[in-house]
């Protein structure tokens, strides 16, 4: 037989294509016979984690206080980046306009030099257009009792009742002169009262509680940050077009004169939510050396078991947390740490 001839060579492929899957069909029952890379021995639920146990006696030296969790709505928040500027309220006790949004931040020094001029002078104005009002009004008086006395006209009259309106229109005119120039400069370091303004992309605004107060402290969002509150304040309109953002004022007391004008500050500003979530104090979160989250559950009297659990917001003094827990279950929220150690051996 010749062996180039095509029935031949088509019965060599079939054979070796059936040697092919035999092979590839006995692979699957090798493997199944190896070992498995990896092998837990003594596997531990968190469910069956260590259990604290503690004397009446051990109870009060480390001062475990309990609560309840419960399952109700916390204000969530948002981090915004703000500036402290001065008020842009007009500094005039007799006009009720607004000033333009105050740009003191942004000047050079020698700006602020010839605006603290430009405002010393206009100032001067202010009194003297208060002095001529003060004199209109006396030399409309004299007329009026020169007229009445029969030793006066009733033109003489008119004339002084000109004057003084034209004296009170250029008081007028100083008043708002003086207010587009913005607070003194030479009081700031007395201001007991800033303002904060917050750029927020405009999108976002709509999200946002802007008749709640908010919280003014540092650019991290951390339960240590030391805030103070805010409250919003209407203030002459702004906004960035460039950077399609609007800007939210709020009003933030200075009592302790850290604030600056032009510091960047951390505004918290309360989310449009209702929400509920399992509330604890923040006192009752444990952090291990991994960064987990834990708390203490009370199992029954003086008996207590970690439970881990994750933060999702702090606010205030409370926090919004998740897990294998329910609202009801009575958890330590003092004592924590030293509860903690007590169950790793460092405790009292």
């Amino acid at each position: 037989m010749n062996p180039a001839h095509p029935n031949h060579k088509s019965s060599t492929c079939r054979l070796l294509l059936s040697v092919l899957l035999l092979m590839t069909g006995n692979l699957p029952a090798a493997e199944s016979t190896s070992p498995p890379p990896a092998k837990i021995e003594h596997p531990v639920k968190e469910s069956d984690l260590t259990k604290v146990v503690l004397t009446a006696e051990a109870v009060n030296r480390l001062g475990i206080v309990t609560t309840t969790v419960e399952k109700r709505g916390l204000m969530r928040t948002r981090l915004f980046g703000g500036e402290i500027t001065l008020p842009a309220l007009n500094a005039s006790a007799n006009s009720n306009s607004q000033s333009v949004y105050t740009i003191l931040p942004s000047l050079a020094p020698a700006e602020l030099v010839r605006l603290a001029q430009s405002q010393i002078d206009a100032d001067g104005q202010v009194e003297q257009a208060k002095v001529q009002v003060q004199a209109a009004q006396i030399a409309l008086n004299r007329t009026e009792q020169m007229r009445r006395d029969k030793v006066g006209t009733e033109r003489s009259v008119d004339d002084a009742r000109i004057q003084l309106g034209l004296a009170e229109a250029n008081l007028k005119t100083a008043y708002e002169r003086r207010d587009l120039l913005g607070p003194a400069l030479l009081d700031v370091n007395n201001r007991s009262t800033f303002w904060v303004r917050v750029p927020v992309y405009v999108d976002d605004v709509s999200g946002l509680n802007t008749t709640a107060q908010a919280r003014v402290g540092g650019l991290k969002d951390s339960p240590e940050n030391v805030s103070r509150p805010a409250v919003p304040v209407a203030a002459p309109p702004s906004a960035n077009p460039a950077a399609a953002t609007v800007d939210l004022f709020y009003a933030v007391k200075n009592s302790d004169t850290s604030l600056r004008p032009g510091q960047r500050v951390g505004v918290s500003i309360p989310l449009r939510s209702d929400d509920e979530n399992l509330v604890v104090p923040w006192s009752a979160i444990v952090h291990d050396v991994s960064g987990g989250s834990w708390i203490y559950q009370v199992l029954e009297t003086n008996r207590y078991m970690r439970r881990r659990v994750q933060v999702l917001r702090v606010v205030d003094d409370q926090a919004a947390i998740t897990g294998d827990i329910m609202a009801g279950i009575e958890v330590v929220t003092s004592g924590v740490a030293e509860l903690y150690g007590t169950e790793f051996g460092v405790g009292k």
